[in-house]
């Protein structure tokens, strides 16, 4: 007994320690503020762009970005923008965020035939490559199989790797770092209909770049330059750090990151052991909060937020896969380690006229281009980096004036009899907001698209539409910044609905009962379509928590309501870490109580 006390008391001590110095981990709410703000972003710069020609890079002073042409051959950044689109796409399955996503993919067709250099892998996976994994449209496919071969014409077969440009005539048959990110289109391209020698190419190209760039300690060389005629290794530096024997910080993000994704692909045990070692040596010098300086080795304190956003991507997908249970943790809280620093003020770009995400990247600090900025490749790997925390945040949906714009998929499968709930937050008093259903194959273009629709109306309580009106059974008023949970149970084949709502703290009130779908709607054979609309402004009202299951599903009364702040698109989640060093604290406290009280009555007894 004295010894399990004494054991209880460090407990506290630790539990205390970790409390005041602030120890905390990246959590929902944190991946909830992040693409909240992303949203705002990424459709801010979509406006600025008068169309799609042209694809954002790094930030200015004055608050806009530079943009690169998508017709540039040799510049490589143009995959990131309509990349990060397909990501929150991917979050919501909202139609507006498919077709800007899709006009800037489109734009970058030209670029399949492009065989002048060897990025085509940002160019066109980031923006192909999400295109079909979300919509599997077969136009997509193909142009990804022919870049595929255009990326694979540059492969050197006496070297084994794909000749990295022809831009720097002082390099013969160069290999640099970042070439194994482009890695993804072959590997991928060989197993979708290319040809099986693509997935060789990629093989062939990571060892090599192990043997030579990656050093014995882990650290790693920028680019190796090889001998056309013999082979022989004629240099190797780093072309975009601080000296030939530093280690540039985003070129070894591009190792960890890369040798993670082949070993995805391949199940090689050597790539494991690659991401291993250059992953261990960044962990063993990155500073303690988690961002690098642009070179590991250079003077001074400029730290690449880019890098950072890289490497906590890599590390989430790294402790999926890897085998090593402590390596796995290890690997994890590292990754949500980076992802903390990232979202604090120190780095994250809300509050400040960036037209990014992330603050403090580096692009190339040699050459004096983009220092200290927003770069849209940090902003991509940081979105990719939370999408791979949670790919399916809870996030809410905002009321929208346009038709278009209020539209979320929820597929093909919802048939037969469903249940729908969620809950709505009116968050202005006077409300004309509707949200309303129909078929996956039905465009959503106005009211008479909707076969059902739930109603807060101007009188100031809900109704549900009956056929050719709405009406209540009973009126539930609401009242603005209050949360209401929303029951409805659909019953497709008979085409009749009955929705309840439960008030804040109260009892559930049925509204409609078997209430017949709208008069003239088009047909419907599943719930594919949900759209959240308002008459007076945007994000008057919220919904969140939405949900659809097969069948009758019971009231919950005991369900969890969530806690938000009104702010339009960023969704105004306010840090949590705070609170929860605090609870953590007292549930373990708590824990510590019930256990001396057990003790106490086991020695009563």
């Amino acid at each position: 007994m004295r010894a399990l006390a004494s054991w209880t008391w460090k407990v506290l001590g630790l539990v205390l320690l970790l409390g005041a110095s602030g120890a905390r981990a990246f959590n929902d709410a944190d991946a909830l503020k992040v693409v909240g703000f992303a949203r705002t972003q990424l459709r801010k710069s979509a406006s600025a762009m008068p169309n799609e020609t042209r694809s954002p890079k790094a930030s200015r002073a004055d608050g806009t970005w530079t943009t690169v042409a998508n017709t540039d051959e040799v510049a490589w950044t143009q995959g990131f923008f309509p990349g990060g689109l397909w990501q929150l796409y991917q979050v919501g399955l909202e139609p507006s965020w498919q077709s800007k996503a899709d006009r800037w993919t489109r734009a970058l067709e030209v670029q399949k035939t492009n065989r002048r250099t060897h990025d085509l892998g940002f160019k066109m996976f980031l923006s192909f490559g999400n295109a079909y994994r979300l919509t599997g449209d077969a136009y997509y496919r193909d142009v990804l199989l022919t870049s595929a071969e255009s990326l694979a014409a540059r492969y050197n077969s006496r070297i084994g790797i794909i000749d990295c440009c022809d831009w720097n005539s002082a390099w013969d048959v160069p290999l640099v770092t970042d070439t194994m990110m482009n890695l993804e289109l072959l590997l991928w391209a060989s197993a979708n209909g290319g040809r099986a020698e693509l997935r060789t190419m990629a093989v062939n190209h990571a060892l090599t770049t192990l043997r030579d760039a990656v050093r014995p300690d882990g650290s790693s060389f920028h680019y190796v330059d090889y001998n056309a005629a013999t082979g022989a290794i004629r240099s190797k530096g780093t072309f975009q750090g601080y000296s030939a024997n530093s280690t540039w910080a985003r070129g070894h993000a591009w190792l960890i990151h890369g040798y993670t994704m082949v070993y995805r692909y391949t199940g090689d045990a050597r790539m494991l052991a690659a991401a291993r070692k250059v992953t261990d040596w960044y962990l063993s010098r990155v500073p303690t909060d988690m961002v690098p300086k642009w070179d590991f080795d250079a003077p001074g304190t400029q730290k690449d937020s880019s890098a950072a956003a890289i490497v906590a991507s890599a590390l989430l997908e790294l402790s999926q896969l890897e085998t090593d249970a402590a390596r796995k943790t290890r690997y994890r809280d590292a990754a949500l380690r980076t992802l903390d620093t990232l979202v604090s003020p120190a780095y994250f770009a809300q509050g400040t006229n960036s037209p990014g995400l992330l603050l403090h990247g580096v692009g190339h600090l040699p050459a004096n281009q983009e220092i200290d900025v927003s770069l849209i490749y940090g902003d991509y790997y940081f979105l990719e980096a939370v999408l791979r925390f949670n790919p399916n945040p809870p996030y809410p949906w905002y009321s929208k004036l346009s038709f278009f714009e209020s539209q979320h998929r929820l597929g093909s499968g919802n048939t037969g009899v469903r249940t729908i709930e969620f809950d709505v937050t009116p968050l202005a008093a006077s409300q004309d907001g509707t949200i309303g259903y129909t078929d996956s194959a039905t465009s959503v273009t106005d009211y008479a698209s909707l076969n059902m629709t739930v109603r807060m109306n101007l009188e100031g309580y809900f109704d549900v539409r009956n056929a050719g009106a709405y009406a209540s059974l009973t009126r539930v008023p609401y009242v603005s910044g209050r949360t209401y949970h929303v029951r409805i149970l659909a019953d497709l084949p008979a085409r009749r609905y009955s929705v309840w709502v439960r008030p804040p703290g109260g009892s559930e009130v049925r509204i409609a009962n078997q209430y017949v779908f709208r008069t003239g709607a088009p047909p419907i054979d599943d719930l594919g379509r949900a759209s959240v609309r308002t008459l007076i402004a945007d994000s008057d009202f919220r919904v969140l928590n939405h949900q659809v299951r097969a069948g009758v599903a019971a009231s919950v009364s005991d369900e969890r309501t969530e806690t938000w702040s009104d702010a339009e698109e960023s969704f105004g989640c306010g840090s949590t870490h705070g609170a929860s060093t605090s609870s953590g604290v007292l549930s373990v406290l708590g824990v510590m109580f019930l256990l001396q009280r057990s003790l106490s009555t086991r020695r009563r007894r």
